[in-house]
């Protein structure tokens, strides 16, 4: 082959791979169009294959996340729940206790007022 005519290259494998990629004919630029296009098409199909990939492992994560805090919610809620009743079983238990020191109150007072009643007329 003439020197003028070379691709620079003396590997006639990497030579032919040139032409194929300038096509001479309309059909064949088409075809390398077509090539291409669908060359581009893969490669963002691809590239979204990945982000989806992608996206469902973030998804379930946060699902394993949401799952873990609803569950730390829910106990929270017990726990919650458990020390508000207790404190209501405990301010009526202390509402009744209450009264009965008040009542006890008033037959102390009574019982004093009676003694000092009883004393004082002794005195007389």
């Amino acid at each position: 082959m003439p020197s003028w005519r070379r691709s620079g290259t003396d590997n006639p494998e990497q030579e032919r791979s040139q032409r194929q990629r300038r096509p001479r004919t309309p059909r064949g630029r088409l075809l390398a169009d077509l090539r291409a296009r669908l060359d581009e098409a893969l490669a963002r199909l691809d590239a979204h294959e990945k982000m989806t990939a992608e996206l469902a492992r973030t998804l379930a994560s946060h699902q394993s996340g949401h799952s873990d805090l609803e569950r730390r919610l829910a106990a929270l809620e017990s726990s919650y729940q458990t020390a508000l009743d207790e404190l209501r079983a405990d301010r009526e238990r202390h509402h009744r206790l209450l009264t009965r020191l008040q009542a006890s109150v008033e037959r102390h007072k009574r019982s004093v007022s009676a003694l000092e009643h009883t004393l004082g007329a002794d005195d007389q």
